[in-house]
């Protein structure tokens, strides 16, 4: 029987060691795992990335770019970048749950392209996976968290890979032969620059006009690139990418929280705060406190 305590365990271990998961063609960078034994509602939001839930128990619905699902045992579901979504439950569902983004620096295009395209435009729910090969992945992950004897990174690591790529047979209802049309492709490899060049630069200034400089194309075009791509702003994203940066930062570094705030490229420590509390729903120091005591803020 599971504890509140165990669930703790089996995020801060994911979060310790399964944060950066590279295979041969295809890489994925995470941005948190979590576990909870009770969610209930949170607010209306978007981010940029995956994230994909698993219900082991409870009952709840999900909200999607204004459809509605219901969420039962054994439902995963799938957040999409850009989209608006919410999770609702009156009596609180047992849930896992991970978020993150295919790695381009550390990908082949035609896979990384596959992946990305096969995740994005195809099933958002999946009920009843209990037997799917997603469902006994997360299990075992949760297994091995759960024991006391020392497990090797590499074997949490090894599960924590398999179980991301098994997202997209689980989700997608095309053939995997099937390829992008060359004008998505290139699309595709234009974003990935683009996401690159921001990531690398992000304590930095940073604007579309430098951007598309860079990448030598229109602002528009880089513009509808974004909205179409991402379904966010260039700005939307380059915050939301150094609020991020920030968080990793939070609990990495000891710094200040005014050079995390300069490290991120944010222009003043008071803007960063109302950015970083208006987004995570908690300032940034305590959001520190929280995270490293193992201390929920909620």
């Amino acid at each position: 029987m599971a504890v509140k305590s165990d669930y703790k365990k089996m995020s801060r271990i994911l979060n310790e060691t399964a944060v950066d998961l590279r295979g041969e063609d295809l890489s994925f960078k995470v941005h948190y795992w979590g576990a909870m034994p009770e969610h209930f509602d949170n607010p209306l939001h978007r981010h940029s990335f995956f994230e994909v839930c698993y219900v082991l128990a409870g009952e709840g619905s999900y909200l999607e770019s204004g459809e509605e699902y219901p969420l039962r045992q054994g439902t995963l579901f799938c957040s999409r970048p850009g989209k608006w979504h919410q999770i609702k439950s009156e009596g609180g569902i047992e849930l896992y749950y991970v978020a993150f983004e295919a790695d381009s620096s550390q990908s082949m295009e035609g896979t990384l392209n596959r992946y990305v395209q096969m995740m994005s435009l195809n099933k958002i729910i999946v009920p009843m996976a209990e037997e799917t090969v997603t469902a006994q992945t997360w299990r075992m992950l949760f297994t091995l968290c759960k024991q006391d004897r020392a497990m090797t990174k590499e074997m949490i690591h090894s599960i924590a890979y398999a179980l991301l790529i098994s997202f997209c047979s689980e989700f997608t209802e095309v053939a995997e032969s099937d390829e992008l049309p060359e004008h998505q492709q290139i699309s595709s490899y234009y974003l990935q620059r683009a996401k690159l060049f921001i990531e690398d630069n992000l304590s930095s200034s940073l604007s579309i006009t430098q951007l598309s400089a860079y990448l030598n194309m229109t602002e528009r075009h880089l513009s509808r690139l974004f909205a179409m791509k991402v379904g966010q702003s260039f700005s939307h994203y380059v915050q939301e990418r150094r609020v991020r940066k920030s968080m990793e930062l939070l609990l990495e570094k000891d710094w200040t929280i005014s050079r995390i705030a300069q490290e991120t490229g944010f222009e003043s420590v008071h803007y960063f705060t109302r950015v970083f509390t208006r987004k995570i729903g908690v300032a940034p120091g305590k959001y520190r406190k929280s995270q490293l005591s193992d201390i929920p803020f909620s």
